[in-house]
């Protein structure tokens, strides 16, 4: 198992080193452990990567009218919640997920990654909020309003760690031209 996490990790280097050149952020997806559905999660979340990197943040810097704030994310893959990292702490992301659900995930924690350089807020703007302003609308740009609806749907029914349902009836309840404003107004306070 040891060799194969070791050909996984090879293959993926070598990978972005011949598809990723050109690429401008590159991610780096490892299983936190050696447990094969792990390892095979890595897989087609580098296999997602390698496909729509360009495209996914080509979309996030026209929509959010910001540049990604970095060259290079490393992402761990595990069995929980999925969360954004940054600075020296990676991405980390759930393996079991379908998927249709890890693409929507890659964009919805790159988006926290995103949105980390906004660093003035309202008060009414919690970090969901503040990317529930734009995810919906990226995701019907990038794949289509069905596949935003589904996985708005599939966000409402997480429970425990935060009220997704909430935010999400929040942020839908503005019209798209309301939602961008108000994140333009957001992106306008932190560049005065």
């Amino acid at each position: 198992m040891k060799r194969l996490l070791g050909m996984v990790t090879i293959l993926i280097t070598v990978a972005w080193g011949v598809e990723g050149a050109s690429r401008k952020v590159t991610m780096t997806f490892t299983p936190q452990e050696k447990k094969p559905e792990w390892v095979t999660a890595a897989q087609e979340y580098d296999r997602i990567w390698i496909a729509e990197a360009d495209h996914v943040i080509g979309g996030m810097e026209q929509i959010t009218h910001l540049k990604f704030p970095e060259g290079k994310v490393r992402a761990e893959i595990y069995e929980q919640a999925s969360f954004s990292g940054g600075g020296k702490r990676p991405m980390l992301l759930r393996a079991s997920y379908t998927a249709e659900i890890k693409q929507a995930t890659l964009v919805h924690e790159l988006g926290h990654r995103m949105n980390a350089q906004l660093r003035t807020r309202p008060a009414d703007l919690d970090e969901h909020r503040l990317l529930f302003l734009y995810l919906y609308d990226l995701w019907a740009d990038l794949y289509g309003p069905q596949f935003a609806d589904r996985n708005v749907a599939v966000e409402r029914t997480r429970k425990g760690l935060y009220d997704y349902d909430a935010a999400w009836t929040w942020a839908l309840s503005m019209p798209k031209p309301e939602r961008a404003a108000r994140f333009a107004q957001v992106v306008k306070d932190n560049h005065r």
